[in-house]
């Protein structure tokens, strides 16, 4: 997937962060465990970017697949569109 073809979703975004603050959590928890900043993790969340790391740490907080919660960065048979 090229940086141009990433699809900025801030509904997205927003649907993360407050999944997150269900469970107590929010974007510098992520970028904590996943060892990047705090804008890394909001880049891939609102789709400036692309992270397959970062999308694996948020779905592991949110105990789901990142080909879930990233279905457009994510073939339909589960391999990676890198």
């Amino acid at each position: 997937m090229k940086q141009a073809d990433l699809v900025i979703d801030r509904e997205r975004h927003a649907r993360l962060r407050y999944e997150l603050a269900l469970r107590g959590l929010n974007l510098a928890d992520i970028a904590r465990q996943a060892g990047v900043g705090t804008s890394a993790v909001s880049s891939v969340s609102i789709g400036k970017s692309r992270s397959a790391h970062i999308e694996s740490v948020i779905a592991k907080a949110l105990e789901c697949e990142a080909k879930d919660i990233f279905p457009d960065r994510y073939k339909p048979t589960g391999g990676e569109d890198l």
